[in-house]
């Protein structure tokens, strides 16, 4: 039997799962995934050669300290967002953008070279390979008195996987959507559960790799936003890693989920056309690869499809408490007190969890 089964690979999961490891803790990782990451996810199939994050991108380390300190810690290369003091504004279909003299338009937002996988890579690393477990599906949470009982299905096989205690750091909604519990949690919980929005899980993302950064001949930023009700990309950011050689540009998807469905086909085509009209003919140099998220089944639930209105308020004091006589409990960055929805938030709730974990585990031994 486990002393702890972390279910979720994301980075609330394996913070944790380090942190126990550095302890000498039995433990195990449990992933629906084929891979670790959850969220965040770097690939190189927008340019060969050199990753772009498709998922979280930036980190502000003066608001943002847990994965400042995470980034130093790994050894890894952070570098500034590349920005300026201009945006253009792109109001009509039928005209060209306005240029606004804005200020730099992330705030001092600094990113990875070779993408946010660098920090998954970097956490697996730490972890003994026998730890972790891809593949594996949640489907029930059963409560055994004394210990708690998983199963998973693995393929078309089922696994049961016994542990004396359970974090489950996976995005509320969908706990509450797939997953059964015995004894059922109570109403109120399962409400919270499910009013509880799994950040950026409705949104889709564009990048577009070059062989240089022309847009910077003409003087531009590469920081646009399109306001027309025609817009496919609502945000465009200079998408470029200086410190690995890659030139990019990126950009947040803003039609509706159902429209993303329907334009599938010719989604990129109309990605390129929106940064020619942008930046000009160079834009023309590029294939648009786009990940939408709302397709990922273990990122997006059936509410998610329905995004909120504005940054959702995050913290629930009942995610934050352990349930079922402190054998329970809820992780991901969801449930964190500060940076909730952010990769901070992701480490503020393993902190958390970790600090449970030790003081139950002193309880319980004297």
């Amino acid at each position: 039997m486990l002393d702890t089964a972390i279910v979720g690979g994301g980075l609330c999961g394996l913070a944790i799962a380090s942190g126990l490891s550095a302890g000498g803790d039995n433990f195990a990782v449990f992933e629906a995934r084929p891979r670790p990451g959850g969220r965040i996810l770097s690939s190189d199939i927008a340019t060969p050669g050199l990753a772009s994050d498709l998922g979280p991108t930036w980190y502000w380390p003066d608001s943002q300290p847990r994965i400042a300190r995470l980034i130093a810690d790994l050894g890894l290369t952070p570098f500034a967002q590349p920005d300026g003091e201009t945006v253009l504004h792109l109001k009509d279909p039928n005209a060209k953008p306005d240029i606004l003299s804005a200020g730099p338009v992330h705030a001092g937002a600094r990113r990875v070279s070779g993408g946010f996988g660098t920090v998954i890579a970097a956490l697996t690393r730490r972890l003994p390979r026998e730890t972790l477990h891809f593949g594996h599906v949640l489907m029930a949470v059963v409560d055994r008195l004394d210990h708690i009982e998983l199963h998973f299905l693995r393929g078309y096989e089922p696994v049961v996987v016994k542990a004396r205690s359970v974090v489950l750091a996976v995005p509320p909604r969908l706990l509450e959507e797939r997953v059964s519990f015995a004894p059922a949690l109570d109403a109120p919980l399962r409400r919270i559960l499910r009013d509880t929005p799994t950040w950026m899980a409705g949104s889709a993302k564009a990048i577009c790799g070059f062989e240089r950064p022309f847009w910077r001949d003409a003087g531009d930023t590469g920081n646009a936003f399109a306001t027309h009700p025609q817009a496919v990309l609502g945000e465009v950011f200079d998408a470029s890693d200086e410190p690995a050689g890659r030139t990019a540009l990126g950009g947040f998807v803003t039609l509706p989920i159902a429209l993303r469905e329907s334009f599938k086909a010719g989604l990129p085509m109309l990605v390129r056309s929106q940064l020619v009209q942008l930046f000009g003919g160079g834009a023309e140099r590029s294939t648009p690869h786009i990940h939408d998220w709302a397709t990922e089944t273990y990122t997006c639930s059936t509410l998610d499809h329905t995004p909120p209105d504005g940054h959702p308020e995050y913290g629930s004091r009942a995610l934050r408490l352990s349930h079922w006589n402190d054998k329970l409990y809820f992780g991901s960055s969801e449930t964190a007190s500060y940076g909730g929805g952010y990769m901070e938030g992701a480490l503020e709730a393993a902190g958390r969890i970790l600090k449970e974990l030790a003081l139950d585990r002193a309880l319980t031994t004297h």
